[in-house]
């Protein structure tokens, strides 16, 4: 893979790390007016993807610096 290629990766990933921090803090913060079970199935759904994301994004990132 290209470095072009990883940058470009990195910083998808990065974008998709903001959407799901802004999805995973409104269903905490909305909880009391959600259903439980879907709680209970959305948050660790959300924290495993924004692991993963975040990991991928510092492996392909770790050697850029931006100009």
């Amino acid at each position: 893979m290209t470095e072009e290629k990883k940058i470009k990766i990195g910083k998808i990933c990065n974008h998709i790390n903001t959407v799901l921090f802004i999805l995973f803090f409104i269903n905490v913060c909305v909880i009391p007016i959600m259903n439980k079970m879907f709680f209970m199935i959305s948050t660790p759904i959300i924290v495993i993807l924004f692991s993963v994301s975040c990991i991928v994004s510092h492996v392909l990132l770790k050697d850029y610096k931006p100009e």
